[in-house]
């Protein structure tokens, strides 16, 4: 079945099949104990562009998880709005994207990541970052979409795998949820994808 993405652009995205180097392992949170699966496939029958579009023109609220061979992520959808994502193997902490955007600098980032190291119980990086007063909450939010968006265009590239659709999941109350369209994403997804092939 051609997706989206063949079907404008003729071609088929390459999927990273091996991790590059200065990756990090994201810890995915765990399915909770009843949770029953309402919508689940193979990537190869039908693409994850056409899985988010549907879940978009449902409106549906939930977990969306899915799994190729290199790498595994989890997003959250809220009335169809894409709300929370992250990967398994991710390329770019939130303080390598605000680092790369000059809204802190190194000697800051170095400074919270020591403070999230010594912070008992455990602090979000982001928090000590408002803490310290080295960021607006507009500045953090924009590069936390930045990072969904990354995770997002990844998976859109994946052409083998499998994906699974947990109705009404929501995220931890402590992760910090944005919000996103679908269809804007997508288009900018193609784009995303059509570059990196060239």
């Amino acid at each position: 079945m051609k997706s989206i993405l063949q079907t404008i652009f003729g071609h088929q995205p390459q999927e990273r099949t091996s991790a590059p180097p200065l990756l990090r392992e994201e810890p995915l949170a765990a399915v909770p104990a009843g949770a029953a699966a309402a919508l689940q496939g193979d990537i190869a029958e039908i693409a994850l562009e056409n899985i988010f579009q549907f879940l978009d023109l449902a409106a549906l609220t939930g977990r969306l998880d899915v799994r190729s061979p290199a790498n595994s992520g989890s997003f959250y959808f809220r009335n169809g709005a894409l709300t929370h994502g992250v990967l398994r193997v991710s390329q770019r902490r939130i303080g390598e994207i605000l680092l790369e955007s000059n809204l802190i600098t190194t000697d800051q980032l170095q400074e919270c990541l020591r403070l999230r190291e010594q912070a008992r119980p455990p602090r979000r990086f982001g928090q000590i970052l408002l803490d310290q007063g080295y960021i607006p909450p507009a500045k953090l939010d924009g590069s936390l979409l930045q990072q969904m968006k990354e995770a997002f265009f990844e998976t859109l590239s994946w052409h083998e795998g499998s994906f699974v659709f947990y109705p009404k999941l929501v995220p931890a109350p402590e992760e910090v949820q944005t919000r996103a369209r679908i269809d804007s994403l997508l288009l900018e997804g193609m784009v995303h994808l059509d570059e990196a092939a060239d």
